[in-house]
Protein backbone atom coordinates (compact mmCIF):
# COMPACT_ATOMS: atom_id res chain seq x y z
CA UNK A 1 0.00 0.00 0.00
CA UNK A 2 1.05 3.28 -0.26
CA UNK A 3 0.18 4.10 2.67
CA UNK A 4 2.71 2.30 5.00
CA UNK A 5 2.25 3.95 8.09
CA UNK A 6 -1.35 3.72 8.06
CA UNK A 7 -1.02 0.31 7.25
CA UNK A 8 0.93 -0.71 10.25
CA UNK A 9 -1.91 1.46 12.13
CA UNK A 10 -4.52 -0.82 11.43
CA UNK A 11 -2.53 -3.91 12.63
CA UNK A 12 -3.12 -2.39 16.29
CA UNK A 13 -6.91 -1.59 15.49
CA UNK A 14 -9.45 -2.96 18.03
CA UNK A 15 -12.32 -5.33 16.81
CA UNK A 16 -14.65 -2.37 17.00
CA UNK A 17 -12.61 0.22 15.16
CA UNK A 18 -12.12 -2.57 12.26
CA UNK A 19 -15.85 -3.28 12.67
CA UNK A 20 -17.02 0.27 12.30
CA UNK A 21 -14.84 0.81 9.17
CA UNK A 22 -16.51 0.48 5.54
CA UNK A 23 -15.32 -1.52 3.08
CA UNK A 24 -11.99 -2.23 5.25
CA UNK A 25 -9.76 -4.82 3.48
CA UNK A 26 -9.33 -6.24 7.58
CA UNK A 27 -12.92 -7.75 7.14
CA UNK A 28 -11.76 -9.73 3.93
CA UNK A 29 -10.02 -13.05 4.57
CA UNK A 30 -7.15 -12.39 2.49
CA UNK A 31 -4.96 -12.20 5.52
CA UNK A 32 -5.47 -16.05 6.82
CA UNK A 33 -6.28 -17.70 3.63
CA UNK A 34 -3.62 -20.23 1.60
CA UNK A 35 -2.33 -21.05 4.61
CA UNK A 36 -2.55 -17.69 6.03
CA UNK A 37 -0.24 -16.62 2.43
CA UNK A 38 -1.53 -12.60 3.19
CA UNK A 39 0.24 -12.72 6.75
CA UNK A 40 3.97 -12.09 5.41
CA UNK A 41 3.41 -8.64 4.65
CA UNK A 42 1.49 -7.67 7.38
CA UNK A 43 4.39 -8.93 10.00
CA UNK A 44 6.93 -7.08 7.66
CA UNK A 45 5.48 -4.08 8.22
CA UNK A 46 5.38 -4.25 12.05
CA UNK A 47 8.70 -5.32 12.01
CA UNK A 48 9.57 -2.13 9.85
CA UNK A 49 8.45 -0.12 12.28
CA UNK A 50 9.77 -1.54 15.32
CA UNK A 51 13.23 -1.52 13.72
CA UNK A 52 13.39 1.62 12.43
CA UNK A 53 10.31 3.75 14.83
CA UNK A 54 11.30 1.88 17.87
CA UNK A 55 14.21 1.43 19.95
CA UNK A 56 14.40 -2.57 19.27
CA UNK A 57 16.75 -1.45 15.94
CA UNK A 58 18.47 -4.96 14.80
CA UNK A 59 17.43 -6.88 17.85
CA UNK A 60 16.46 -9.87 16.01
CA UNK A 61 15.64 -11.64 19.13
CA UNK A 62 13.47 -9.16 20.47
CA UNK A 63 11.67 -8.48 17.17
CA UNK A 64 10.54 -12.21 16.95
CA UNK A 65 9.29 -12.29 20.38
CA UNK A 66 7.28 -9.17 19.71
CA UNK A 67 6.06 -10.45 16.56
CA UNK A 68 5.28 -13.52 18.92
CA UNK A 69 3.28 -11.25 20.96
CA UNK A 70 1.40 -9.67 18.15
CA UNK A 71 -0.02 -13.29 16.43
CA UNK A 72 -0.74 -14.21 20.11
CA UNK A 73 1.89 -17.00 21.23
CA UNK A 74 3.79 -17.60 24.49
CA UNK A 75 6.26 -14.37 24.04
CA UNK A 76 8.90 -12.47 26.37
CA UNK A 77 8.84 -9.17 24.85
CA UNK A 78 10.68 -6.71 27.17
CA UNK A 79 9.68 -3.92 24.70
CA UNK A 80 6.16 -1.18 25.54
CA UNK A 81 3.65 -3.03 22.72
CA UNK A 82 0.75 -0.66 22.06
CA UNK A 83 -3.25 -1.12 22.96
CA UNK A 84 -4.55 -4.36 21.10
CA UNK A 85 -1.26 -5.29 19.78
CA UNK A 86 -0.85 -8.14 22.16
CA UNK A 87 -2.68 -11.26 20.88
CA UNK A 88 -4.10 -9.24 17.46
CA UNK A 89 -3.82 -11.61 15.04
CA UNK A 90 -6.08 -14.47 17.29
CA UNK A 91 -8.50 -11.56 18.49
CA UNK A 92 -9.14 -10.33 15.17
CA UNK A 93 -9.77 -14.28 13.69
CA UNK A 94 -12.03 -14.48 16.36
CA UNK A 95 -13.62 -11.32 17.16
CA UNK A 96 -13.80 -9.66 13.68
CA UNK A 97 -13.76 -12.54 10.85
CA UNK A 98 -15.44 -15.11 12.80
CA UNK A 99 -18.05 -13.17 14.96
CA UNK A 100 -19.50 -11.36 11.33
CA UNK A 101 -19.33 -14.65 9.58
CA UNK A 102 -20.97 -16.54 12.20
CA UNK A 103 -23.54 -13.62 12.92
CA UNK A 104 -24.64 -13.33 9.27
CA UNK A 105 -25.02 -17.23 9.26
CA UNK A 106 -27.49 -17.17 12.55
CA UNK A 107 -29.59 -13.72 11.19
CA UNK A 108 -30.23 -15.87 8.17
CA UNK A 109 -30.88 -19.00 9.54
CA UNK A 110 -33.05 -17.08 11.90
CA UNK A 111 -35.54 -16.00 9.32
CA UNK A 112 -35.88 -19.58 7.74
CA UNK A 113 -39.22 -21.34 8.30
CA UNK A 114 -37.68 -24.64 9.32
CA UNK A 115 -37.55 -24.83 13.02
CA UNK A 116 -35.33 -28.04 12.31
CA UNK A 117 -32.41 -26.20 11.02
CA UNK A 118 -33.19 -23.45 13.60
CA UNK A 119 -33.30 -25.42 16.54
CA UNK A 120 -29.76 -27.37 15.57
CA UNK A 121 -27.75 -24.69 14.71
CA UNK A 122 -28.90 -21.80 16.77
CA UNK A 123 -26.92 -23.28 19.46
CA UNK A 124 -23.80 -23.56 18.08
CA UNK A 125 -23.62 -20.78 17.09
CA UNK A 126 -24.87 -18.69 19.77
CA UNK A 127 -21.98 -20.38 21.69
CA UNK A 128 -19.28 -19.14 19.07
CA UNK A 129 -20.84 -15.40 19.26
CA UNK A 130 -21.12 -15.06 23.43
CA UNK A 131 -18.21 -18.05 24.51
CA UNK A 132 -15.09 -17.23 24.12
CA UNK A 133 -14.01 -20.58 25.48
CA UNK A 134 -15.95 -22.63 23.06
CA UNK A 135 -14.36 -25.32 22.02
CA UNK A 136 -12.75 -24.84 18.69
CA UNK A 137 -12.30 -28.75 17.66
CA UNK A 138 -16.03 -29.76 19.35
CA UNK A 139 -17.37 -26.82 17.21
CA UNK A 140 -15.71 -27.78 13.74
CA UNK A 141 -16.81 -31.45 14.32
CA UNK A 142 -20.97 -30.36 14.99
CA UNK A 143 -21.05 -27.77 12.23
CA UNK A 144 -19.83 -30.46 9.78
CA UNK A 145 -22.29 -33.13 10.91
CA UNK A 146 -25.11 -30.69 10.93
CA UNK A 147 -23.86 -29.77 7.27
CA UNK A 148 -23.94 -33.01 6.17
CA UNK A 149 -27.73 -33.25 7.54
CA UNK A 150 -29.03 -30.65 6.23
CA UNK A 151 -27.33 -30.29 3.15
CA UNK A 152 -30.86 -30.71 1.54
CA UNK A 153 -31.98 -27.64 2.94
CA UNK A 154 -28.20 -25.66 2.44
CA UNK A 155 -28.88 -26.31 -1.30
CA UNK A 156 -31.77 -23.73 -1.30
CA UNK A 157 -29.83 -21.23 0.43
CA UNK A 158 -26.49 -21.29 -1.23
CA UNK A 159 -25.17 -18.02 0.29
CA UNK A 160 -25.33 -19.71 3.49
CA UNK A 161 -24.10 -22.53 2.48
CA UNK A 162 -20.56 -20.78 0.96
CA UNK A 163 -20.80 -18.55 4.63
CA UNK A 164 -20.78 -22.11 6.23
CA UNK A 165 -17.64 -22.87 4.35
CA UNK A 166 -15.91 -19.79 5.03
CA UNK A 167 -16.94 -20.62 8.89
CA UNK A 168 -15.21 -23.80 8.82
CA UNK A 169 -11.78 -22.16 7.29
CA UNK A 170 -11.70 -19.95 9.77
CA UNK A 171 -11.93 -22.47 12.92
CA UNK A 172 -9.76 -24.50 11.25
CA UNK A 173 -7.41 -21.98 11.07
CA UNK A 174 -7.63 -21.15 14.01
CA UNK A 175 -6.89 -24.63 15.21
CA UNK A 176 -3.69 -24.67 12.80
CA UNK A 177 -2.51 -21.24 14.15
CA UNK A 178 -0.81 -21.98 17.41
CA UNK A 179 1.17 -24.62 15.28
CA UNK A 180 2.66 -21.54 13.23
CA UNK A 181 5.11 -20.50 15.64
CA UNK A 182 7.18 -23.20 15.64
CA UNK A 183 7.04 -22.75 11.66
CA UNK A 184 7.71 -19.27 11.74
CA UNK A 185 10.65 -20.15 13.85
CA UNK A 186 12.47 -22.67 11.25
CA UNK A 187 15.68 -21.55 8.49
CA UNK A 188 14.00 -20.92 5.16
CA UNK A 189 17.65 -21.73 3.64
CA UNK A 190 17.46 -25.33 2.57
CA UNK A 191 14.61 -26.57 4.21
CA UNK A 192 11.71 -28.60 2.34
CA UNK A 193 8.43 -30.30 3.10
CA UNK A 194 7.45 -33.45 3.07
CA UNK A 195 6.63 -33.43 -0.40
CA UNK A 196 10.22 -32.09 -1.29
CA UNK A 197 8.96 -28.68 -2.13
CA UNK A 198 11.32 -25.55 -1.17
CA UNK A 199 9.80 -23.04 1.61
CA UNK A 200 10.76 -19.96 -0.64
CA UNK A 201 6.70 -19.11 0.04
CA UNK A 202 6.52 -20.42 3.68
CA UNK A 203 7.16 -17.59 6.36
CA UNK A 204 9.65 -17.53 8.38
CA UNK A 205 11.14 -14.64 11.67
CA UNK A 206 14.00 -14.84 9.58
CA UNK A 207 12.97 -14.15 6.41
CA UNK A 208 10.24 -11.31 7.48
CA UNK A 209 13.12 -9.56 9.32
CA UNK A 210 15.63 -9.42 6.13
CA UNK A 211 12.86 -8.41 4.04
CA UNK A 212 12.23 -5.35 6.73
CA UNK A 213 16.17 -4.54 6.86
CA UNK A 214 15.73 -4.70 2.98
CA UNK A 215 12.66 -2.42 3.05
CA UNK A 216 14.11 0.31 5.48
CA UNK A 217 12.20 2.79 7.22
CA UNK A 218 7.87 2.96 6.91
CA UNK A 219 6.78 5.86 4.29
CA UNK A 220 3.51 7.17 2.94
CA UNK A 221 3.92 7.23 -0.42
CA UNK A 222 1.65 9.00 -3.05
CA UNK A 223 1.51 7.90 -6.80
CA UNK A 224 1.78 11.25 -9.13
CA UNK A 225 0.90 10.86 -13.25
CA UNK A 226 1.23 13.68 -15.22
CA UNK A 227 -1.83 15.62 -17.20
CA UNK A 228 -1.40 14.07 -20.18
CA UNK A 229 -2.59 10.75 -19.26
CA UNK A 230 -6.33 12.10 -18.93
CA UNK A 231 -6.26 13.59 -22.46
CA UNK A 232 -6.39 10.58 -24.13
CA UNK A 233 -7.97 6.87 -23.66
CA UNK A 234 -4.42 5.48 -23.01
CA UNK A 235 -5.93 1.84 -22.09
CA UNK A 236 -9.00 -0.46 -22.68
CA UNK A 237 -10.39 -3.50 -21.52
CA UNK A 238 -10.09 -6.39 -23.98
CA UNK A 239 -13.74 -7.71 -23.68
CA UNK A 240 -15.45 -3.94 -23.50
CA UNK A 241 -13.12 -2.11 -25.94
CA UNK A 242 -15.56 0.42 -26.72
CA UNK A 243 -16.90 0.85 -22.78
CA UNK A 244 -15.29 3.43 -20.42
CA UNK A 245 -13.51 1.89 -17.71
CA UNK A 246 -15.47 1.24 -14.30
CA UNK A 247 -14.32 2.99 -11.45
CA UNK A 248 -13.53 -0.23 -9.81
CA UNK A 249 -11.28 -1.61 -13.26
CA UNK A 250 -9.57 2.59 -12.51
CA UNK A 251 -9.08 2.08 -8.93
CA UNK A 252 -7.45 -1.76 -9.53
CA UNK A 253 -5.42 -0.56 -12.89
CA UNK A 254 -3.69 2.43 -10.35
CA UNK A 255 -3.18 0.53 -7.65
CA UNK A 256 -1.46 -2.43 -9.87
CA UNK A 257 0.25 0.38 -11.06
CA UNK A 258 1.78 1.48 -7.80
CA UNK A 259 2.51 -1.87 -6.41
CA UNK A 260 4.31 -2.94 -9.54
CA UNK A 261 6.46 1.13 -9.00
CA UNK A 262 6.86 0.28 -4.99
CA UNK A 263 8.63 -3.28 -6.31
CA UNK A 264 10.90 -1.77 -8.38
CA UNK A 265 11.95 0.61 -5.60
CA UNK A 266 15.25 -1.15 -4.96
CA UNK A 267 15.87 -2.50 -8.64
CA UNK A 268 16.14 -1.65 -12.20
CA UNK A 269 14.89 -5.08 -13.42
CA UNK A 270 11.84 -4.74 -15.57
CA UNK A 271 9.72 -8.15 -13.83
CA UNK A 272 9.21 -8.03 -10.27
CA UNK A 273 8.00 -10.48 -8.16
CA UNK A 274 4.29 -9.97 -6.96
CA UNK A 275 2.00 -11.62 -4.15
CA UNK A 276 -1.69 -11.20 -5.23
CA UNK A 277 -2.43 -12.11 -1.58
CA UNK A 278 -0.87 -8.74 -0.59
CA UNK A 279 -2.77 -7.20 -3.64
CA UNK A 280 -6.25 -8.58 -3.15
CA UNK A 281 -5.78 -6.95 0.41
CA UNK A 282 -5.57 -3.63 -0.87
CA UNK A 283 -8.35 -3.84 -3.69
CA UNK A 284 -12.10 -2.82 -3.73
CA UNK A 285 -13.98 -6.03 -2.75
CA UNK A 286 -12.68 -9.02 -1.81
CA UNK A 287 -11.48 -10.50 -5.28
CA UNK A 288 -9.47 -13.99 -4.91
CA UNK A 289 -5.79 -13.96 -5.41
CA UNK A 290 -5.89 -16.66 -7.86
CA UNK A 291 -8.60 -14.21 -10.33
CA UNK A 292 -5.74 -11.70 -10.08
CA UNK A 293 -3.33 -12.93 -12.22
CA UNK A 294 -6.54 -13.67 -15.07
CA UNK A 295 -7.69 -9.85 -13.94
CA UNK A 296 -4.35 -8.31 -15.30
CA UNK A 297 -4.26 -10.22 -18.54
CA UNK A 298 -7.62 -8.09 -19.66
CA UNK A 299 -6.19 -4.60 -19.81
CA UNK A 300 -4.89 -3.21 -23.25
CA UNK A 301 -2.56 -0.13 -24.38
CA UNK A 302 -4.83 1.45 -27.12
CA UNK A 303 -1.44 2.70 -29.02
CA UNK A 304 -0.10 -0.87 -29.64
CA UNK A 305 -3.05 -3.40 -28.40
CA UNK A 306 -0.30 -5.17 -26.24
CA UNK A 307 -1.27 -6.24 -22.71
CA UNK A 308 -1.15 -3.43 -19.98
CA UNK A 309 0.83 -6.68 -18.10
CA UNK A 310 3.45 -9.13 -19.16
CA UNK A 311 3.22 -11.90 -16.24
CA UNK A 312 5.62 -14.77 -16.20
CA UNK A 313 5.53 -17.63 -13.32
CA UNK A 314 8.32 -19.22 -12.56
CA UNK A 315 7.70 -23.30 -12.20
CA UNK A 316 7.96 -25.42 -9.35
CA UNK A 317 7.99 -22.47 -6.68
CA UNK A 318 4.45 -20.67 -7.88
CA UNK A 319 6.05 -17.29 -7.99
CA UNK A 320 4.41 -14.43 -10.14
CA UNK A 321 6.33 -12.07 -12.03
CA UNK A 322 5.06 -8.99 -13.44
CA UNK A 323 6.59 -6.30 -15.68
CA UNK A 324 4.41 -3.09 -17.21
CA UNK A 325 4.23 -1.96 -20.03
CA UNK A 326 7.47 1.34 -20.21
CA UNK A 327 4.84 3.43 -22.29
CA UNK A 328 2.37 3.38 -19.02
CA UNK A 329 5.13 3.52 -16.34
CA UNK A 330 6.37 7.17 -17.71
CA UNK A 331 3.56 8.44 -16.81
CA UNK A 332 4.25 7.73 -13.37
CA UNK A 333 6.08 8.41 -10.43
CA UNK A 334 6.40 7.99 -6.33
CA UNK A 335 6.93 10.34 -4.53
CA UNK A 336 6.83 11.00 -0.69
CA UNK A 337 5.83 14.82 -0.29
CA UNK A 338 2.79 15.80 -2.71
CA UNK A 339 3.74 19.56 -2.71
CA UNK A 340 6.73 18.48 -4.61
CA UNK A 341 6.21 20.12 -8.08
CA UNK A 342 8.54 18.84 -10.59
CA UNK A 343 6.21 15.73 -11.12
CA UNK A 344 2.92 17.11 -12.55
CA UNK A 345 0.10 18.36 -10.41
CA UNK A 346 -2.18 14.77 -10.41
CA UNK A 347 -1.24 12.43 -7.21
CA UNK A 348 -2.93 9.75 -5.71
CA UNK A 349 -3.15 9.03 -2.16
CA UNK A 350 -4.79 6.26 0.00
CA UNK A 351 -5.85 6.02 3.40
CA UNK A 352 -4.22 1.77 3.53
CA UNK A 353 -8.08 0.46 3.22
CA UNK A 354 -9.76 -1.14 0.26
CA UNK A 355 -10.93 2.05 -1.13
CA UNK A 356 -11.01 4.00 -4.57
CA UNK A 357 -6.97 5.96 -4.42
CA UNK A 358 -7.88 9.83 -3.50
CA UNK A 359 -7.01 11.77 -6.64
CA UNK A 360 -6.19 15.39 -5.67
CA UNK A 361 -5.22 17.95 -8.88
CA UNK A 362 -3.87 21.39 -8.80
CA UNK A 363 -3.99 24.06 -10.63
CA UNK A 364 -1.72 26.38 -11.56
Amino acid sequence: MLNEIGEYEHYTFSPEQIAACKNHRLKHHTLIKNDFGGLERAMTIIARHFIFDESVGSNEDELCEILKAWCGFEHKAKTPLPENFNGWLDSYMRRVLLFENVKAIHDKISLLENEKLQSDFRPILENILFNKAFDVIKAIEEIRLLKFTHKNELKKITSNKDELAQMLNILERLVELPNKNRNFSRSPFGASNANGENYFREITYDKVFANALLLGKLRRYYLACDEELFKTKKIFKADKRDKELSKKDKDMILKMTAEYLLQRRDTTQEFVVTNNADMTNWLLGSLKSDRLSEKRKVYMLATTEENLFKISKIEGIGVTKIRLAPEWTKHFHLIEDESDEKWGQIFFSDSGLSEPLRENVRYQ
